[in-house]
């Protein structure tokens, strides 16, 4: 049985549904009951809520499985903690590995976010059990909620210079990549890259006009737009603090890194930026 937590978000909703698509036994472990209803549909075996910062119901929750495919909630205070509460359960009830789903550039202090998963891999990898970390790039699909609004005005807008390199992923990619690193003891004990060719706002401007047919401009979301809508959708004060070191980071450095891990363990080229597109633009 492979558990996977933070099972109502994006990644974990992804993860879950190509796990049980595949035949895999996955338990769906969530933070709020509340949040069962959303999960229900996913395929997976078992589903459990549990509080991170909750030892006793965390041992409950993983109680009985041999994988963890553990995904930390994104931009939270208490990242280290979670980290922590979550190494010590899965030593105590006897779990067999951990994949950790991280994040590019865990090095880097001036990304807060980026810098607490970094202690979290730093704690995994002492910890004595067999573990994966998969530092992953930013999704391509981080665009989908905006392409209605993108086909309608004719803007494709982020929050960082339209020259900013990124190296984005798409999220199929990833789902594929957990579950070659939970099935097979190839890459145990590794740390692994999970990143596209970079690519600019100008470039994908320019790939998402010819695949559309109009013309798309790359436009920059002002930063103070960013951070209201962040706002009023509850974000901690936490999180708007390292979206306001975030942006202006991307801008100066963006975020790159070497797309042959991800090749590597999938085996084939990874999905790029025009795929993408082609496959969405047939879905709509």
């Amino acid at each position: 049985m492979i558990g996977v937590t933070c099972a109502g978000g994006k990644t974990g909703k992804a993860i879950i549904s190509h796990l049980a698509g595949h035949g895999k036994k996955v338990r769906a472990i969530v933070r709020h009951p509340k949040s069962l209803e959303n999960i229900r549909d996913l395929g997976a075996l078992e589903l459990v809520a549990c509080d991170l910062s909750n030892r006793e119901e965390l041992e409950k929750a993983f109680h009985g499985l041999e994988q963890l495919y553990y995904i930390a909630p994104n931009m939270h205070p208490e990242e280290y903690s979670f980290g922590l509460n979550v190494l010590a359960s899965c030593i105590e009830v006897g779990i067999k590995k951990i994949v950790f789903h991280s994040m590019l550039h865990t090095q880097i202090q001036a990304l807060p976010h980026h810098f607490e998963r970094g202690r979290v891999e730093e704690e995994i990898i002492n910890s004595g059990l067999k573990f994966v970390i998969l530092q992953c790039g930013s999704y391509m699909q981080n665009m989908l909620p905006s392409w209605s609004k993108m086909l309608e005005t004719g803007i494709h807008s982020m929050p960082y210079d339209t020259d900013t390199s990124m190296s984005l992923v798409d999220l199929k990619d990833v789902c594929e990549v957990a579950e070659e690193t939970l099935h097979s003891n190839e890459y145990d004990f590794g740390m692994f890259e999970i990143a596209g060719t970079p690519i600019t706002m100008i470039e994908k401007a320019s790939i998402l006009s010819e695949i559309l047919g109009r013309e798309i401009k790359p436009h920059k979301t002002d930063l103070k737009e960013v951070l209201a809508h962040a706002r009023s959708m509850g974000f901690s004060e936490y999180a708007l603090n390292s979206l306001k070191q975030m942006f202006p980071y991307y801008d100066r450095h963006g975020l790159i890194a070497s797309s042959k891990s991800l090749e590597n363990i999938l085996g084939r080229k990874p999905t790029d930026f025009r795929t993408f597109v082609k496959n969405i633009s047939d879905i709509q």
